[in-house]
């Protein structure tokens, strides 16, 4: 999962939507560009697709529909990114928001979505729901105040997936 290839991806995919007259794109961050060993080598990285995807939209009038962090994959948000318990966590995934909202700005993005499919519990024994949901309002609160400073005028979206990842959810 090389930059090299995040390259060749963006291109490809750029060229694919071409072909098929399609002129809007969606991404996650962490999907265009590889995690690095840090976050901000990680940024970097995603800097350097994000200034290929701007010259590819350029080229092509094919404008983002949306962008999101993706928050979900990495083990460090097992147990959610707004509402872990664990607040190196709840920082990591909130700076990973900050910057997702700049690239989703920076590119012209009409909207932000948030999925939080690994928000919550996995299980009611180990929980407390109103610490879990306090954290999501404040997260969720920090990225409409952050939103309004970048001045990004797109809508901030809630994608609700019921029982996914899990039955309970």
């Amino acid at each position: 999962n090389s930059l090299d290839m995040g390259k060749r991806r963006m291109r490809a995919h750029f060229e694919f939507m071409k072909k098929l007259e399609v002129d809007r794109w969606c991404f996650h961050d962490r999907d265009i560009a590889p995690d690095g060993k840090t976050l901000t080598e990680t940024n970097k990285n995603l800097d350097e697709i994000v200034e290929l995807a701007k010259k590819l939209q350029e080229e092509t009038n094919i404008k983002p529909l949306w962008g999101t962090a993706q928050l979900f994959m990495h083990p460090r948000y097992m147990h959610g990114a707004a509402t872990s318990p664990e607040v190196k966590v709840y920082a990591y995934g909130a700076a990973q928001v900050k910057k997702a909202l700049e690239v989703t700005h920076y590119l012209g993005g009409e909207n932000y979505v948030f999925w939080g499919g690994r928000e919550g519990y996995q299980t009611l024994l180990n929980t407390d729901m109103k610490r879990e949901l306090d954290h999501l309002a404040s997260f969720l609160q920090a990225a409409v105040d952050y939103k309004k400073k970048i001045g990004f005028n797109g809508t901030l979206l809630i994608e609700p997936k019921p029982q996914e990842p899990t039955k309970h959810q």
